[in-house]
């Protein structure tokens, strides 16, 4: 037997039907858990071994590196001894994108150095052509470009689609000619561009045709309209192509991917075979059956439902607490009954949720990781070192030239900039060339020119050393000649911070790749593609609970998991109300659940804090979705959506009123409190409800003085006990309708 029926042995019947399918266009639905990745790596290596197509003709993209990354190491494990399985080309679209742009892109007039910019990069440049807008004015724009140009929408259409006005349609025009003119390249331009190159280039589409006969697409459900269109292009009369996905776990629209691209894949590629993976190796059936009943309330997906060989543990529960604090309380709870830290997660649906869960973790001495803090190379000093890098490599690079060439203050001001990018017209955009040529021209200050003279002397000197084999040596000197060595230490004096050893990490990664110009061209396209390759403060790395938001915990898993949050007006959120949205805030939601090993727990809020403001909350949508037979509640909700304690003022709302918190009390029956004495005795009375924005609902405890000077004790549901100067108290007292 060859190690490959070893393989084959150990999947179950569906796996192994999508491995041995190769002879037509193939779905893969591959539910939460299904082992998808074994099946995918299964498959390459059943083609290299057995249908003997060399490594080098067999293309597999996904949409991380990180997914690439292991893809490529299971792959080559399955075939230790293999010669050429390190060929197999396993990338990210966008990786792929910029593989074949940088090959063939001469023929739509791109040069092969272009730097890739990210989404700040891409805002800094449409800054630049608007320097009247502040950068928040023009983020709101930059995504509208983003969004259309994911679709394949040019600028007068898309300014039609959005209703924009011709402002928009010229900024959107105004940032593609001037990305084109620096040479370079966003995000998107990495898909867009390449479906330029193949449909402008029939003899590029060829080589592609001939170079791979098989194709697979991991995530399908991820993609967008671009990437669907260049998977159309890239595959040829003779390719196989197989898409690896499941409809139910498409949670991306926001970042453009299409859901209908997997719901359409039989019509777009005839004669296609789906097959369903539905046997999950991760959760438990208590906890599939949960995931199921949510799931199954969508309309547009196709039908599976997810099964497990491990029966029985523990049912989930839904907890119905008074507020974020409460359940975050309650979450401390139930992890100091088995101290299960590390194998916990507490789920939200938005990065602002965390803040209660680290407030209270930290009182009680719970060890945690938020996943989503800043990360490396976003910080300020990692971003200026890089700036220098990719100007090295480009010269055209006009946001890192903008960002570096007066950084640290060389007297290089806005003037002076705006006269070196001036003279780009005279140097085809070499911004170097052109600080050189202001320099001669006597076109700035004495103190500007010394500047400008630096920053081109140690790029220079920097690139030499490159070209001579001396990376590490060479980035080392571009960070301490430039001054960002010497800023940041005083920064790190002044401030306790670790901003140099920042910029040690940087060059510590630079040296792990080849020691020359094609080595760090390498570096800063890995780099720009995928940025958790860089620093060593990952939160993932550190020990304890993970609070991380449902987006996030996209192909991750726990033993035991906290989704917390399920309200209306947070999940799904107010703005969410299309069916669209809805469908997909149901996906989010099933995405959630099936993190869950072992444990789930479900958590609604009676009460919440949104923007400043104490709001009665009603129990998510979603709740509702759910077999009530299939979990095991603890609490009830409030009728109407509001807490128990409030129950009596309730009783007496208006219907309809839903969860708009203090503002409904004041618009309902409630009376702001008079803080004019005017001779009618006490103003507040023992007994008397009140509310307070801070606290909720509570009652008056005791009342002393008389007057201006009487003073009143207020005993929130809370627990929470307060005093008030009566006629300052900021408490709004609650009464009948009647008054």
């Amino acid at each position: 037997m060859t190690s490959i029926d070893t393989y084959l042995n150990q999947l179950n019947e569906p796996q192994r039907e999508a491995v041995l399918e190769n002879s037509r266009p193939l779905l893969m639905l591959a539910g939460a858990g299904s082992g998808k990745t074994r099946v995918i790596t299964t498959k390459i290596a059943y083609a290299i071994e057995v249908l003997k197509i060399p490594p080098y003709r067999i293309l597999a993209v996904t949409f991380t590196n990180k997914a690439a990354s292991e893809m490529k190491g299971r792959v080559e494990a399955l075939l230790p001894d293999h010669p050429d399985v390190k060929e197999c080309n396993i990338r990210t679209f966008h990786s792929f994108g910029a593989w074949l742009l940088r090959r063939f892109g001469s023929e739509i007039g791109l040069a092969s150095n272009f730097t890739i910019y990210d989404d700040a990069d891409s805002l800094a440049l449409l800054a630049s052509l608007y320097p009247s807008y502040k950068k928040r004015e023009l983020e709101p724009v930059m995504k509208r470009i983003g969004y259309a140009k994911d679709r394949m929408i040019p600028p007068g259409d898309a300014a039609r689609i959005f209703h924009a006005d011709l402002l928009f349609k010229q900024m959107y025009e105004r940032y593609e000619e001037k990305l084109r003119a620096v040479g370079n390249l966003d995000f998107a331009d990495l898909i867009g561009r390449s479906i330029e190159l193949l449909r402008n280039a029939p003899h590029v589409q060829e080589w592609v045709h001939s170079r791979f006969e098989m194709i697979m697409v991991d995530e399908y459900q991820d993609s967008n309209t671009a990437q669907f269109l260049l998977l159309k292009l890239l595959v040829g009369p003779e390719t196989f192509v197989g898409v690896v996905g499941d409809d139910d776990q498409s949670i991306y629209r926001f970042r453009g991917a299409e859901v209908k691209n997997i719901l359409t894949f039989a019509s777009q590629f005839p004669k296609t075979r789906t097959i369903k993976l539905e046997q999950n190796y991760r959760s438990t059936t208590q906890i599939l059956d949960v995931a199921n009943s949510i799931i199954s309330k969508n309309k547009d997906r196709h039908e599976k439902n997810l099964w497990s060989a491990r029966k029985g543990g523990r049912k989930p529960k839904l907890f119905y607490v008074h507020d974020e604090e409460d359940e975050a309380r309650r979450i401390v709870t139930l992890l100091r009954e088995d101290h299960n830290y590390e194998g916990s997660a507490v789920l939200y649906r938005t990065n602002a949720q965390s803040v209660p869960f680290e407030t209270v973790f930290k009182r009680y001495g719970i060890p945690y990781k938020v996943v989503g803090a800043l990360q490396f190379y976003e910080r300020e000093e990692v971003k200026d070192a890089l700036a220098l890098l990719y100007l090295l490599t480009n010269p055209k690079d006009e946001v890192s030239f903008r960002r570096i060439i007066n950084k640290p203050a060389r007297g290089i001001g806005p003037g002076s900039v705006e006269k070196i990018v001036g003279f780009t017209r005279r140097t085809d955009g070499d911004l170097l060339q052109a600080a050189t040529l202001g320099v001669r021209n006597r076109a700035l200050s004495s103190r500007a020119a010394k500047g400008a003279e630096l920053v081109v002397r140690i790029i220079d000197e920097g690139r030499r050393m490159i070209r001579e084999g001396n990376l590490v040596d060479a980035v080392t000197f571009l960070i301490r000649e430039s001054g960002l060595y010497e800023h940041y230490q005083e920064q790190d004096h002044l401030n306790t911070t670790a901003k140099v050893a920042n910029l040690e990490a940087l060059v510590n990664a630079l040296s792990a790749y080849e020691s020359s110009f094609d080595g760090l061209v390498t570096f800063l396209e890995q780099l720009t593609l995928d940025r958790t390759t860089l620093g060593t403060d990952d939160p993932r790395d550190k020990e304890g609970v993970t609070l991380i938001t449902m987006h996030n915990t996209k192909g991750l898993e726990f033993d035991r998991v906290f989704v917390t949050g399920l309200e209306e007006g947070l999940f799904p959120g107010h703005r969410n109300e299309s069916d669209e949205d809805i469908q997909e805030e149901r996906r989010i939601f099933y995405v959630a659940v099936t993190r869950a090993r072992n444990e789930l727990c479900l958590f609604s809020s009676k009460v919440r804090k949104i923007w400043g403001k104490t709001s009665f909350q009603q129990p998510s949508r979603f709740i509702a979705d759910i077999d009530p037979a299939l979990i095991r509640v603890e609490g009830s909700p409030a009728p109407g959506g509001f807490p128990s304690f409030a129950k009596r003022d309730a009783d007496d709302a208006p219907s309809g009123w839903g969860n708009s918190g203090s503002k409904m009390i004041r618009q309902g029956f409630a009376m702001k409190v008079r803080h004019e004495s005017r001779g009618e005795g006490p103003l507040f009375a023992v007994g008397q409800r009140v509310y307070s924005d801070a606290y909720g609902a509570g009652e008056v405890a005791a009342v002393r003085g008389e007057g201006e000077r009487e003073v009143i004790d207020v005993v929130f549901a809370t627990g929470k006990k307060a005093t008030y100067l009566s006629r300052f108290a900021a408490i709004d007292r609650i009464a009948d309708e009647q008054g």
